[in-house]
């Protein structure tokens, strides 16, 4: 007897749930995460040891599939064997939910469990490289004027055209697997701690940066024509702010290695890159 790969079933909810509790909340409380996306691979004992699902991105000329694999230590201690019996299922989940009319681009982090000789053996290659920037904030940090004609307050989006228009907006920024829905929006709010800090020119929103608890500084975005007026250096210091009101000293921020014009700018305020994730690609026409 050996390890098989089993759908999901709302029998092995509290079984997830222990493997790996991101995966639980997102296919319990993010309707993103429809349970037909989910694999399950169970040792010979029929314990679950690890769960698979395929994440879809956005972007405007193809589909964006993303494979993330959770394992529990037996998953772990086996992760080959696990790798080459779930990868199959997530590649059909992959096939059945895509757009058939677009080309296809799979995609799978080698951050972690040394996945990459894998992935390169299924035809993978790098596509993209992404670092965590991070910066202490023990020191002083840099004070910017803000430029003339925005203001700057919170933005709570309380509403769900408020949360709809938000997104659109932010998603003329940030595609492929950092790409956000509405319904990612609306679960992250749904947690301990999410704000986000809003530049408005009138009350249109022309920029934005948001803050976690955990110390994030991310999803900075301002419109082209509000570009090279300092309103990101501004928007970025007054996350700092925020930060430091909540008694974090350290924060970070993902960024992708070819946005040159942002990692400048984040070098400038005093980030370090010390963390550097790849993503590896497989095209499926």
């Amino acid at each position: 007897m050996s390890m098989i790969v089993r759908p999901y079933s709302s029998d092995l909810e509290d079984s997830v749930m222990k493997l790996s509790h991101k995966a639980w909340a997102l296919f319990k409380h993010n309707k993103d995460f429809e349970h037909q996306k989910m694999s399950c691979v169970f040792n010979e004992d029929s314990k679950l040891i690890t769960v698979g699902y395929v994440r879809q991105g956005i972007a405007d000329d193809h589909n964006v599939m993303e494979i993330v694999i959770h394992v529990n230590e037996e998953g772990s201690e086996r992760i080959d064997e696990v790798r080459k019996i779930i990868y199959p299922s997530l590649v059909d989940i992959c096939l059945a939910i895509r757009n058939p009319g677009k080309k296809t681009k799979l995609v799978a982090w080698d951050d972690f469990d040394g996945d990459r000789e894998f992935f390169i053996e299924q035809g993978f290659s790098s596509y993209q490289k992404y670092y965590f920037a991070k910066q202490s904030l023990s020191e002083c940090i840099p004070k910017f004027k803000m430029p003339s004609g925005v203001t700057i307050r919170h933005h709570p989006m309380k509403t769900k055209e408020e949360r709809v228009k938000y997104t659109e907006l932010e998603n003329q920024f940030y595609q492929g697997v950092v790409y956000r829905s509405i319904n990612m929006l609306e679960w992250m709010m749904g947690g301990p701690e999410l704000h986000t800090i809003g530049a408005y020119e009138g009350e249109e929103l022309v920029g934005s940066v948001m803050c976690w608890q955990t110390g994030a500084v991310e999803r900075l975005f301002v419109i082209p024509r509000w570009g090279n007026k300092g309103l990101s250096e501004f928007l970025i210091t007054k996350a700092f702010e925020y930060h430091l009101k909540h008694g974090r000293i350290n924060v970070e921020t993902l960024v992708n290695e070819q946005e040159k014009d942002k990692l400048l700018l984040l070098e400038s305020l005093g980030y370090s890159f010390p963390v550097k994730l790849e993503l590896l690609a497989l095209d499926i026409q």
